[in-house]
């Protein structure tokens, strides 16, 4: 099945497992992890709830006084006791950080349709939701081989994305080998819609419209600054996060004065720092995942090279990367997919004319500390995601009625829709997601908070940047 030596996580959930796995999980003691008793594959198996059985009526007055009763229609094949949804995850490795971010969404999102919601509803009845999924290691090699492992072996119903862009570019074509829908909660790559594929649904905002707001932020607040560095990683996600906010920066009229991609596996950025602290930029605009993020805003500190303002994708998302850099992390700007003080309600779904489906915010904060156990766990964007795409394949499974691949891939296009994270809606083509809106987020005083657009803001964007030296003393980017 795998590596000698490396981890595996099978795991088959009911609304029972969420408990007793994740708790296991996030103590650091879940099944397959390195030092092990027997290392390999195991399989969690727990009884799943019984199926519950609503019967809808309806009265039809033939006459004033013969009312009728019209059963729920007959599905074409038997329903299943439970709808799997399986997935590769990155539970460790270079992804690991925001891969449990977005694992725990999804356990929180699950436990909520089972528990509140009562299950997927399909001809008349509501049937529990199961995951199943594999920890990917952050490897393609295993996401691939993970992936056609859920379909072929263990004959998932319908499959969500593991998490980063490159690792859904190598499952997007498995699922599409077998006809499968993808439902992508984890790479926001353009590219990854736009390989002619059929059966890939997109939940993030595209990733080249990523840094457009800093940049519409810093054109607000300061129009006098006019230079700008970006820098980006040399992968699927940041080329184009990178090169779209190099296109929104000169339509702004901002003189791009440096442009750099950099390697995947970069251990040291020297060499940028040194041209970045030669050149003086107003801003510093990088497409990072977690590590090279958090390691390029310690050697900016180290080297004491300033900006006014400084952007980064993913890595300042994430609540590890002020627990590691402390104040150092005061200021840096980081856009979001969602945020918890983001606040979509069924009353704006309403006046939007929109249908709204799931838990509130508030709600479903509160599956989602019941997942970790733990308050001092915090969700990041990726953790908003996850659980979007489970309510989403709930509703367009119930608006096929049917667990057909086609059918449900019809049904999303059909679906323009409210959730706690947001609107939702699809190029009916592509997959790709044009509703979604991305917000700005800035570490003000130990706190992430929203600061752009100004209508969804929770603070006031702090402009310009405290100096690194001035948060080494003690400086927060509070007013």
């Amino acid at each position: 099945m795998g590596m000698a030596g490396l981890s595996r996580i099978v795991a088959v959930f009911s609304v029972i497992v969420v408990v007793v796995a994740i708790a296991a999980f996030f103590g650091g003691m879940y099944v397959g992890r390195p030092g092990a008793q027997a290392p390999g594959v195991q399989t969690i198996t727990v009884s799943s709830i019984a199926t519950v059985t609503r019967t809808i009526t309806q009265t039809v007055m033939q006459t004033p006084t013969t009312p009728t009763q019209t059963q729920p229609p007959t599905p074409p094949m038997p329903l299943p006791s439970k709808i799997v949804i399986g997935f590769p995850i990155a539970l460790s490795g270079a992804q690991a950080e925001s891969g449990r971010s977005g694992f725990r969404g999804i356990m929180a999102a699950v436990k909520w349709v089972n528990e509140v919601y009562g299950g997927v509803n399909l001809y008349g009845k509501k049937i529990p939701l199961e995951v199943k999924f594999y920890d990917d290691e952050s490897k393609k090699e295993n996401v691939i081989s993970y992936t056609e492992r859920l379909i072929t072996v263990d004959k998932v119903h319908f499959l969500l994305s593991t998490y980063s862009s490159p690792l859904v570019f190598a499952q997007a074509p498995v699922a599409e080998k077998y006809k499968m829908l993808l439902v992508n909660v984890g790479g926001a790559s353009d590219t990854i819609n736009e390989q002619g594929y059929k059966y890939i649904v997109t939940v993030w905002t595209p990733a080249s419209m990523y840094l457009w707001s800093a940049l519409d932020a810093l054109k607000s607040v300061d129009p006098a600054a006019k230079k700008v560095a970006i820098m980006y990683k040399d992968d699927e996600f940041n080329r184009a996060a990178g090169m779209g906010a190099s296109k929104k920066a000169k339509e702004l009229g901002f003189d791009v004065i440096y442009e750099k991609v950099y390697p995947t596996d970069i251990k040291d950025f020297s060499p940028y720092i040194t041209d970045l602290a030669r050149l003086g930029a107003d801003a510093l605009i990088v497409s990072a995942h977690y590590a090279d993020g958090q390691l390029l805003t310690k050697q900016l500190a180290d080297a004491g090279v300033n900006f006014k303002l400084i952007a980064i994708n993913v890595a300042p998302c994430l609540a590890d990367y002020y627990r590691t850099l402390g104040t150092l992390a005061e200021g840096i700007l980081c856009p979001s997919q969602w945020e918890p003080g983001l606040k979509y309600t069924p009353d704006l779904a309403k006046k939007m004319g929109l249908e709204w489906f799931g838990p509130t915010t508030d709600e479903f904060m509160r599956f989602f500390n019941n997942v970790t156990g733990d308050p001092k766990i915090l969700p990041s964007y990726h953790t908003g995601a996850g659980a979007a795409g489970v309510l989403l394949l709930v509703k367009a499974i119930e608006l096929a009625q049917s667990l057909d691949q086609t059918a449900v891939r019809e049904a999303f296009n059909k679906l323009n829709i409210m959730t706690f994270f947001g609107l939702f809606k699809i190029d009916p083509v592509t997959g790709k997601q044009i509703a979604h809106e991305m917000v700005l987020t800035q570490w003000q005083g130990g706190k992430l908070v929203i600061v752009w657009p100004p209508d969804a803001a929770e603070k006031k964007l702090y402009y310009p940047l405290p100096t690194w030296d001035e948060k080494r003393a003690g400086k927060t980017a509070t007013y």
